[in-house]
């Protein structure tokens, strides 16, 4: 009886830790609200349905032309609240986005923005990095008080330190 309750036990602490890895490998883990455009294709970020009455900020290609399939970030803003997200064109040959994941930022008061593609680890550049970070005059931008990655691998945005972390400020 105890050998059963034991395998028991195991089995379903087995079953729990395999839901929680998923669940926090999944993309969407930052998406707020806008969870539901994770797998969305499009032409042209303006005219995603979920991004109506919201303002472009900035985007740009994350990654290199000679790569096989191009990865752009976005970043739009409405009010306090910032939504960033990254796509993917797996066929160069058509106009065609994927949204592979997204983060939404709420609360950003006056004087704080978020940035993609012009940000900075240890003076690395590296355009996968989202930042929410205090705008100042200085070239970079380097009180950073959330900071985000997007992984081309696993397609997913995750959460990384801020330290190292700075973005340029364009028209500085």
């Amino acid at each position: 009886m105890m050998i059963l309750s034991h395998t028991k036990k195991v089995f379903c602490g087995l079953i729990f830790s395999l839901m929680f890895s998923a669940s926090v490998a999944q993309p969407g883990r930052y998406a707020g609200t806008k969870k539901s455009m994770i797998g969305k294709v499009f032409e042209d970020s303006r005219n995603l349905t979920a991004l109506k009455g919201w303002t472009f900020v900035e985007g740009g290609l994350a990654n290199s032309l000679d790569d096989p399939e191009r990865i752009m970030s976005y970043v739009f803003k409405k009010g306090t609240s910032y939504v960033v997200f990254f796509s993917i064109m797996e066929d160069t040959t058509s106009d065609k986005y994927k949204v592979m994941d997204v983060v939404e930022i709420t609360g950003v008061t006056k004087g704080w923005t978020v940035r993609s593609s012009f940000c900075r680890q240890n003076e690395q550049e590296n355009n996968y990095i989202i930042a929410w970070g205090k705008e100042n005059t200085e070239h970079y931008m380097k009180l950073i008080k959330k900071a985000w990655k997007f992984n081309p691998d696993k397609r997913r945005i995750e959460a990384i330190t801020v330290k190292g972390i700075d973005c340029e400020n364009i028209g500085c």
